[in-house]
């Protein structure tokens, strides 16, 4: 039964995004599109859960109505993916990919230690998540809402610190990190605290490193060897950086189940890894794709389910970048498409002050 379980949570947590996340191939074609797929997928996914979640929550819906309308967003995505996907099959898309794949690089016995070394401190780092407990005081706030979102079909009606009725908690509903955990905990039938505690935070550090290979593979694109050290270098940043509670690098580690600690190590990175494809086509003069503004606004989006803060951060990089970038390359319509993407956080910034 357990197997059964963990079958069904990986097909949610990385075989579902990674289909999903093929609608924004054109923007990524190499051998490892495959990692592209997956946290854009995620994002797509992230950002769905929030437009679903956030009207049923303040109109004070049940838990089970979210969860029936977001399985039903998830597999309209997955359908429209097949298509193209099949579209691209009958076209030879895919494989002018396997070659791409196929293609024989070149690789040393040093850069083969080297992953050697990356990956032994990528699985320590997954063992330890799994058997080591952590102290973490906020648990008793995010992870009890979601189980008591998914054991009494009720969103933020439940005062998590002592499981009474109250009014409405809006202000941490406008970031419903934990009902995405409890809708995994109802799809799988795993029960909600192992879910978040045990298997979410594979996932999560998965798609952390997954991300920080994207921004090496961009940074590296001349000198391939130097990926593995730049991998082996973020994972001694990322096992010896718990130098505070606040720090990045322990968010990701023991608090990776919270919607902030997703912030910090998923959602920024990703958009600094955006932020460099736009300077990317700004530089040879080629414009981004519509597939690219798209996923530029998903990882907006997400960043908003995950904490409120979201809503700042975001709009603070993508106005940051667009500034820098249109005065760097006098390219000043380049604003258009990155203001619009941060119409979603400002809307959320300007609902969490109605709801207050």
């Amino acid at each position: 039964m357990l197997g059964v379980q963990l079958l069904i949570l990986g097909i949610i947590l990385i075989i579902i995004p990674i289909l999903v996340g093929t609608l924004f191939t054109r923007e990524k074609q190499n051998g490892q599109k495959w990692i592209f797929c997956w946290i854009s997928g995620q994002m797509t996914l992230w950002a769905g859960f929030l437009v679903i979640c956030v009207p049923m929550i303040l109109l004070r819906k049940s838990f089970v109505l979210v969860t029936n309308i977001f399985f039903g967003y998830t597999m309209v995505l997955l359908l429209i993916a097949v298509l193209i996907g099949l579209r691209r099959y009958k076209r030879g898309g895919y494989r002018r990919d396997i070659v791409a794949v196929n293609g024989k690089i070149p690789i040393s016995k040093c850069q083969v230690l080297m992953w050697g070394i990356f990956v032994c401190l990528l699985l320590m780092q997954l063992v330890l998540t799994i058997i080591l407990a952590y102290e973490e005081g906020d648990d008793a706030f995010y992870l009890a809402t979601a189980t008591i979102t998914e054991k009494s079909n009720t969103m933020y009606l439940v005062l998590p610190y002592y499981g009474v009725s109250t009014g409405l908690d809006a202000r941490h509903g406008l970031a419903p990190f934990p009902i995405w955990i409890a809708y995994l905990a109802r799809l799988s039938g795993i029960e909600t605290i192992s879910v978040a505690q045990v298997f979410l935070p594979l996932s999560l550090i998965g798609m952390a490193y997954g991300i920080y290979y994207l921004v090496a593979e961009h940074l590296c694109k001349d000198n391939r060897g130097n990926i593995p050290f730049f991998m082996i270098l973020i994972g001694l940043l990322n096992i010896f950086g718990g130098y505070s509670v606040y720090s990045a690098e322990n968010f990701l580690l023991v608090r990776a189940s919270q919607g902030k600690a997703v912030i910090a190590a998923i959602i920024i990175p990703f958009l600094l890894y955006l932020f460099m494809l736009l300077v990317e086509h700004l530089q040879n003069a080629t414009p981004c794709s519509l597939h690219f503004w798209i996923l530029m606004i998903m990882t907006t989006m997400a960043g908003c389910l995950c904490s409120t803060l979201g809503t700042i951060l975001t709009c603070m990089l993508i106005g940051v970048t667009g500034l820098c970038t249109a005065v760097s390359y006098r390219n000043w319509k380049v604003l258009i498409p990155m203001v619009f993407s941060c119409v979603v956080p400002v809307g959320m910034a300007l609902l969490y002050f109605v709801v207050q």
